[in-house]
């Protein structure tokens, strides 16, 4: 109980030394007293008083927080995300200065972004309780754990700055007792049947894009940015192995991750298509010749068309939300799958899909895998889909 009082005289002193006020360790007591002992503190003649507790606008704190983010090199399109979501807390609370914000203004901000449509950020200045009453759907649980992730990520910023002392927004998460493998449906056999027999009839011979991309992404499991930002260079020949080198070898290249970059073995399913065909006709246009004529989008990078493209013919073919959320992204689920259900040891997938290792001697001392290695495991991605390829588009 006297270690106790002790502790509280200590306290006492180290927030006075805080604030640059001298403090007299000799007033310190270790008294037989339950009592505690008055802690004096020296004055002095220049001492000047604590002023109130001031901090910037939270429309003010973001636009310092993104500039930061800027320079730590986040994407534009992240930016992007993280403003609006940030915009959508000042339009749901009110623009108050950030150390007035409590755990109750984020309980305000949760009970009013559950009851919101989906994409209301992107529905200009219209009042959010408009939006409330002429929602027809709401937002999911995952997309509002998204907008947390973004929200405590920049209160622990402004922590770090020393605008507030708190994160209101740690732990507000929704839990979700659904495995996080559920999230996204992978396409089944039949599915890919009617994809690509659609995209068949329905590419534009123009665009090679619209063949090309869905194709790639079922024998690599490439995001569809990784692959729209592709040039004609990266696609390589290493030991005697067709690749494609995903990394970022240009200003306009960018990677998800560090561990995204790598180098992905070309299926013989694509080069019995005539994807080698279509590289070579791009290279003779040039060494900066990108693999496909896409038009970068300054948020989106170069995928903002093909994306809008394939959810049209998504819709268009009968792949609805209610049976799965089967969208491009689920290229790369039904690879991730595909190798799992044959054995594939889970660091030869990930060195596929350009994930990292879990263990610390991978990824700490590991290498990237050679071609030869990733080759035999490209090639088990057989999936029973016959795919014939136009001569439109062979050739680029």
């Amino acid at each position: 109980m006297r270690s106790a009082k002790l502790l509280e005289q200590v306290d006492s002193l180290f927030h006075e030394a805080v604030k640059g006020r001298p403090v007299d360790l000799s007033l310190l007591s270790w008294s037989d007293q339950l009592e505690p002992s008055p802690v004096a503190v020296t004055p002095t003649l220049d001492q000047a008083p604590v002023p109130a507790r001031t901090s910037p606008k939270l429309s003010v704190a973001l636009a310092q927080y993104l500039e930061a983010q800027r320079l730590e090199g986040v994407g534009a399109k992240t930016i992007g995300d993280k403003r609006s979501i940030v915009e959508l807390l000042v339009r749901a609370v009110g623009d108050m200065p950030v150390h007035r914000f409590q755990r109750q203004h984020a309980q305000q901000f949760r009970e009013i972004a559950l009851k919101l449509p989906p994409r209301s950020n992107r529905k200009g200045n219209v009042p959010l309780t408009r939006l409330i009453a002429d929602a027809e759907s709401t937002i999911s649980t995952t997309t509002f754990n998204n907008y947390v992730k973004y929200l405590s990520a920049f209160f622990a910023w402004l922590v770090l700055e020393e605008h507030c002392d708190k994160n209101p927004f740690e732990g507000l998460r929704i839990k979700q007792r659904a495995k996080v493998s559920a999230g996204r449906s992978r396409f089944t056999e039949d599915d890919l049947q009617r994809l690509f027999s659609g995209i068949a009839t329905r590419h534009d011979p123009s665009k090679p894009y619209q063949y090309w991309l869905p194709l790639l992404a079922l024998y690599t499991g490439a995001r569809m940015g990784e692959l729209c930002q592709l040039y004609a260079d990266d696609i390589v020949t290493i030991n005697g192995i067709d690749c494609i080198y995903i990394r970022e070898g240009r200003a306009d290249q960018r990677l998800k991750t560090p561990s995204s970059e790598r180098v992905i073995p070309i299926h013989s399913h694509l080069i019995d298509a005539g994807f080698m065909l279509y590289v070579q006709g791009r290279k003779q246009q040039g060494a900066d010749a990108l693999l496909f004529d896409l038009i970068r989008h300054q948020r989106h990078g170069y995928s903002a068309t093909p994306s809008k493209w394939f959810g049209r013919l998504r819709e268009a073919l009968g792949f609805k939300d209610a049976e799965g959320k089967k969208d491009f992204h689920s290229f790369r689920h039904t690879v991730a799958d595909h190798l799992k259900q044959l054995g594939v040891t889970e660091s030869l997938v990930s060195g596929v899909l350009g994930h990292q290792s879990g263990g610390i001697t991978f990824s700490r001392y590991g290498k990237d895998f050679k071609p030869e290695v990733l080759q035999p495991v490209i090639e088990q991605l057989a999936f029973g889909v016959e795919i014939a390829c136009p001569k439109s588009v062979s050739h680029g």
